[in-house]
């Protein structure tokens, strides 16, 4: 970035190059482990170990349960298991995989498409829209299990048995 840009504009700053390879180090894992991991499938309860407490506490998902299992289906090409597992996982990867992408582009001093990034992330309100869209989904997934699908897991749940042992 010149000098005069950052006179112009003092709140510009250059991305961190340290930040950038950290991000990539551990994106890296993430995809990686995408492709080699396979994840422990239901039993034919339908039950499998997690370690959300929201699950565990309720029986019902959270807004990111799903998200290993999507990822996994994503790093072995299966797109639909993707989207079965979570409808969100397959967006959040593409969103990783472009900040994975940003990362290498801060330590091959693009700066120019970084910025570009940057501008459409904050137009856009990127991060804002993934929180309530993963909000959303998650309520709207919690309100579907429990008036339509009606999971035997909920009624199993250590905070149901709180519920009925308090009001039963």
């Amino acid at each position: 970035m010149s000098a005069i840009a950052q006179v112009e504009n003092p709140a510009i700053e250059e991305p961190s190059r340290k930040l950038a390879a950290l991000t990539l180090a551990c994106l890296s894992l993430v995809f990686l482990a995408s492709v080699v991991f396979k994840p422990p499938t239901a039993g034919p309860s339908g039950d499998y170990f997690t370690v959300c407490g929201f699950k565990n506490l309720t029986g019902l998902p959270c807004p990111a349960c799903g998200l290993t299992h999507s990822f996994c289906a994503l790093g072995k090409g299966n797109l639909t298991d993707a989207f079965a597992f979570n409808a969100l996982g397959p967006l959040l990867f593409l969103a990783l995989a472009l900040t994975w992408l940003r990362a290498v582009l801060i330590l091959a001093n693009r700066t120019e498409p970084v910025a570009a990034f940057d501008r459409l992330t904050t137009r856009f309100k990127l991060v804002r829209n993934f929180v309530i869209a993963f909000g959303v989904f998650g309520v709207a997934r919690i309100l579907y299990l429990v008036f339509v699908v009606r999971p035997e897991s909920l009624g199993q749940s250590p905070l149901m048995r709180l519920v009925a042992r308090l009001f039963g």
